[in-house]
């Protein structure tokens, strides 16, 4: 089974530049209002994103994230040095780094389309 997450938002183009330049994503295959990005070194890891209320999608799927409910866990080797990288770079931290029994040794910060990503080392 392959698992990739789908993320209904206005803020496309965004979340492109987003996980290309942080995160080491590539395009796969983008069109109007929908954009499939894979991660250069493990291409099975395959994020979407769409826009509201498109017309190639089921109503169903229509309603934009609301930023709640939902994140995202990035596994690091190095959870300090990835630390470091994304606040030199600017990204704002939504949680410090923090050390805890259940969730290891982690950090969050927020996409543009407001999914919060746990980076996280064990």
């Amino acid at each position: 089974m392959k698992i990739s997450t789908e993320v209904y938002t206005s803020k496309i183009n965004d979340c492109e530049r987003f996980y290309v330049e942080y995160f080491q994503f590539k395009i796969k295959f983008k069109t109007e209002g929908f954009i499939i990005l894979q991660h250069k070194k493990y291409p099975e890891y395959e994020l979407m994103f769409c826009l509201p209320n498109s017309p190639f999608v089921n109503p169903v799927f229509h309603p934009e994230y609301n930023g709640k409910g939902i994140i995202l866990q990035f596994e690091v080797d190095n959870v300090e040095q990835e630390y470091k990288r994304l606040k030199k770079l600017g990204l704002g931290i939504v949680v410090d780094l923090v050390k805890e029994d259940i969730n290891g040794y982690h950090f969050t910060i927020k996409d543009p389309s407001g999914l919060l990503i746990d980076i996280v080392s064990y």
